[in-house]
């Protein structure tokens, strides 16, 4: 099975993979909860300051839930 990609049309969007044959399998995706779909976080870096004792930093990283793609796997049952 080879991943294919995300395909995202209007309020739908679904994660792509092909067989080896070439068939095609949808698997449904829904907006990352922790990312709100933008691919990235906020977090802090500590940076070292000898003579104030250091500071936090606000950084921009990749999402880990979604590995940056905005969207992860709907494993809700409708």
């Amino acid at each position: 099975m080879r991943y294919g990609g995300l395909e995202v049309k209007g309020n739908e969007a679904n994660f792509v993979f092909y067989s080896p044959d070439g068939q095609r399998f949808y698997e449904p995706a829904k907006k990352c909860p922790d990312c709100d779909a933008s691919g990235q976080v906020l977090g802090e870096k500590a940076t070292v300051d000898y003579v104030n004792g250091g500071s936090l930093v606000e950084v921009v990283a990749t999402c880990l839930e979604c590995e940056g793609l905005g969207f992860v796997v709907d494993d809700s049952d409708e």
